[in-house]
């Protein structure tokens, strides 16, 4: 007996199984989509009121919707069936149909990002230029301009099906995307808006985050609510709670105030004639749109809707359908409230939301409806309001009638199918009944928009039972023949105007508003602006010399050659006879040696072209500075020449040795108005004497004639001598006279040069700067030792003797230099005289 009594319960509720999809089958149910997050300004259509309101979060949308995201407006939208949209900016979408296994939806502008969550989910895009349709598990861009549309697949493969020519074209992740305008299509760069890739990169980072945390909320959640379940975690917890004779797992909310029930926080539109909830708590969408509430042990708890009828989970058995909001209407006067209806009470709408508990009111049978108010499991939880109260206000708690208990209720309050004028008495002229918030919008897009949206609607309207399934749309994009992208083409990129104006200015003309004209995507994400490296930095390297070091640098430090040689006078004319050395790279070199600070030498104007040779003085502080024995350590007769190239002294280019040798040196020191005198110069030791001639660094070498008679003379590395009159290597004042410009650090180096020059290690070409001058005899007054930086003293005696002149005995020399000391001691202190002065 038992048995058979046990075989009875378990056919029953096998049974019971089968019941509720039969029932899911039989009231399928509108498919509403939700908004999920909103930056900036979205707007709804409103077609009773040929105007836009605009849209909060957790607002509802559904099949004939129309959403403008404002100029500077991001969206996420979501339908239960897995579609996720996100719009842009300037972005007009309108949601054909909205199905099971379909969401349709047309783009008029802008740029939307369409992802394929659900499992056997089709999407459709619209567009004028065509219509893109993705399968499950894919994503892709859509930019719709005025002009042209382009598609870029994000995830997966999606087909393109051409308006014009109804050719399918296939674009897929890595390749390039579609560009289609009314004639033809083109390939794209397969790029996104980088700004835009990055918003929805944060926004799925947000989703992976938050289905980390779902906790013990997805035990009890169909499917297409788990991803809800953070937020029934963070706002209250599940408790088992006897109903109906049974324990029952119910969700009760822990953070809200005392006294707290359900459709008070939050506020009531009207959307396609019923009544709908936009709540102000973040559980809110849920748990006022799907499932019960239910009053036990005076707490109000929600009762989850469940996919399926399954044994051994203590759940009730309400069906997963959406609801504007499951409550009855009751009204006296000025007043109108509202009773949460109980789990089996019959929920009276204007639109067929499904479930065996929903009945469709008309015109017709809404006079046939007659409900008691007595029969209401909840009807002394009734909210109260008075009529100015019922739109306008986000919290009814503050606005609530207390004093209110079921007798009075039940005796004084009639109740209602619906809210009609006979409920508010201003129903039809409150123009607030279409807001979901109290919030004025300033802008709006122009009446111009509204065109395609009518277009639309003409569609949905003509056959609103065409309910074209998933599979037929796959058929019939297989069908379509296949299109051949035409490379040598190029369609332009989509452009789109920015149709958002003031309020005032929204049924103006169209031919009277100017439109801001924009592209819609930005260089693409992988694209990076990159600077072409300046040719004059390279020179730098050569700088490390950073012709600053020559100030610091002691004068005896023979460091600083390359830059003694570099010596501006601009004051100064170059002489005719001055020879401009090819190499001299004036560019470069200007940069980098700048810094040598070569302008002060520029003031003092040499008394006497003779010391040119001292190109390789060294700026120093007023105190003369012997140049006896300085090695640049750098200056290397060889390599200077590269280094002191950057120098690029156009200075230089202004003093040219009269000898042709000097031709090699690029460069060539300026000298002053006088003409230079190619005396012999001892390129080894290029004397310092001649701040003035920075171009010194000219480093003439030319001097090829003189022949080293002995190292005797390594002291002197800045010592010239000139055939008439002896060069003193006068007191060279490293730190000051810094060279114009690094050229004259590539001046040294053209030391080695001169052929002539006897091999000895004591030629130190790259200081001698020394430059041959003509003839002349050179003045010690236009030398400025302070500037000049002593060339490394050549170990060798360079004598440049002219060809017609015969060598000097040791005697001589030693004479002659003691002359040419005694002149550069008196050049000296005649400029700390002039430098005092100064």
């Amino acid at each position: 007996m038992q048995n058979w009594i046990k075989t009875v319960i378990f056919l029953i509720l096998a049974m019971g199984n089968m019941v509720l999809p039969v029932l899911a089958q039989e009231f399928p149910g509108e498919v509403v989509g939700r908004v999920y997050q909103v930056e900036g300004d979205l707007l709804r259509y409103v077609p009773a009121e040929n105007d836009w309101v605009a849209v909060v979060r957790d607002a509802p949308f559904g099949t004939g919707d129309t959403l403008y995201a404002g100029a500077r407006a991001m969206a996420e939208l979501a339908v239960p069936n897995g579609s996720w949209i996100r719009a842009g900016n300037n972005t007009q979408l309108q949601f054909i149909d909205l199905a099971s296994d379909l969401t349709e939806t047309d783009v008029a502008s802008g740029i939307v990002r369409f992802y394929n969550k659900g499992s056997r989910t089709v999407m459709r895009a619209t567009s004028p230029y065509g219509y893109v349709l993705a399968d499950p598990g894919t994503a892709f861009d859509f930019y719709v301009g005025e002009n042209s549309v382009e598609v870029v697949a994000i995830r997966g493969d999606v087909s393109f099906v051409h308006e014009a020519t109804g050719r399918r074209y296939d674009v897929s992740t890595g390749y390039d995307s579609i560009l289609a305008d009314a004639n033809q299509v083109s390939p794209g760069d397969g790029t996104v808006d980088p700004d835009w890739d990055r918003w929805n990169e944060a926004r799925e980072d947000f989703w992976s985050e938050k289905t980390r945390m779902r906790g013990r909320s997805v035990e009890y959640l169909p499917p297409d609510l788990r991803n809800d379940a953070y937020v029934l975690e963070e706002n209250g917890r599940w408790e088992s709670v006897p109903y109906e004779g049974s324990p029952r797992w119910f969700w009760r909310p822990v953070n809200v105030q005392a006294g707290w029930s359900p459709f008070t926080v939050g506020r009531w539109t009207d959307w396609y004639g019923d009544q709908t909830w936009i709540p102000a708590e973040p559980f809110g969408y849920v748990t006022h749109h799907y499932g019960n509430w239910v009053y036990v042990r005076n707490n109000w708890y929600w009762a989850p809707p469940v996919a399926r009828v399954q044994i051994g989970i203590p759940l009730l058995n309400i069906s997963f359908f959406w609801y504007p909001g499951r409550v009855s209407w009751i009204h006296s006067g000025a007043y109108v409230g509202w009773v949460p209806l109980a789990p089996r009470e019959t929920y009276y709408s204007r639109r067929d939301w499904g479930g065996p508990h929903n009945t469709v009111v008309n015109n017709i049978n809404i006079t046939r409806i007659n409900i008691n108010i007595r029969n209401y499991a909840y009807a002394r939880q009734a909210i109260v309001v008075n009529q100015n109260n019922f739109y306008g206000v986000n919290n009814y708690r503050n606005v609530r009638v207390t004093n209110i208990n079921k007798t009075t209720i039940i005796n004084n309050y009639r109740a209602a199918p619906l809210v009609t004028p006979a409920v508010i008495t201003n129903y039809d002229t409150n123009r607030q009944r279409y807001t979901y918030t109290d919030r004025q919008v300033d802008r709006k897009p122009h009446v111009s928009v509204v065109k395609r949206i009518r277009q639309n609607e003409t569609l949905i309207q003509k056959d609103p039972g065409r309910r074209e399934s998933a599979a037929v749309l796959q058929q019939q994009v297989k069908r379509a023949p296949e299109g051949r992208i035409n490379r040598e083409s190029r369609v332009a990129p989509p452009r789109i105007a920015d149709r958002i104006v003031p309020v005032q200015e929204v049924k103006r003309p169209e031919s009277e508003v100017r439109f801001q004209q924009k592209v819609i995507k930005k260089r693409g994400a992988g694209a990076s602006e990159t600077r072409p490296i300046q040719p004059t930095r390279p020179v730098r390297r050569e700088a490390p010399i950073r012709t600053r070091e020559p100030e610091r640098v002691a004068p005896v430090s023979p460091v600083q050659p390359e830059k003694p040689a570099q010596i501006e006078r601009s004051p100064q004319p170059v002489r005719p006879g001055q020879v401009r050395p090819e190499r001299i790279q004036p560019t470069r070199p200007v940069q980098r040696e700048e810094p040598v600070r070569t302008r002060e030498p520029e003031r003092v104007a040499p008394v006497t072209p003779v010391q040119p040779e001292k190109p390789v003085q060294i700026q120093r502080t007023p105190q003369p500075v012997r140049p006896e024995r300085v090695r640049p350590e750098r200056s290397q007769p060889a390599r200077p020449v590269q280094r002191e190239e950057p120098v690029r002294t156009r200075e230089p280019e202004r003093v040219a040795p009269v000898t042709p040798v000097q031709p090699e040196k690029p460069v060539q020191i300026q000298r002053t108005p006088q003409p230079v005198r190619p005396e012999r110069v001892r390129p080894e030791r290029s004397q310092p004497a001649r701040p003035v001639q920075r171009e010194e660094p000219v480093r003439t070498r030319e001097p090829e004639r003189v022949a080293p008679v002995t190292p005797v003379q390594p002291e002197k590395p800045v010592q010239i001598q000139r055939t008439p009159q002896p060069v003193r290597p006068e007191r060279v004042r490293p730190e000051r006279s810094q060279p114009a410009r690094p050229a004259q650090r590539e001046a040294p180096v053209r030391t080695g040069e001169p052929v002539r020059i006897a091999p000895q290690k004591s030629v130190q070409p790259e200081k001698p700067v020394q430059i041959r001058r003509t003839p002349q005899p050179a003045q010690p007054a236009q030398v400025r030792p302070e500037g000049v930086q002593p060339a490394k003293p050549a170990p060798v005696k360079v004598k440049p003797a002219r060809p017609d002149k015969r060598l000097k005995t040791n005697a001589e020399l030693e004479a002659q230099k003691a002359k040419e000391e005694l002149e550069k001691l008196k050049i000296e202190e005649d400029l700390e005289k002039r430098m005092n002065r100064r």
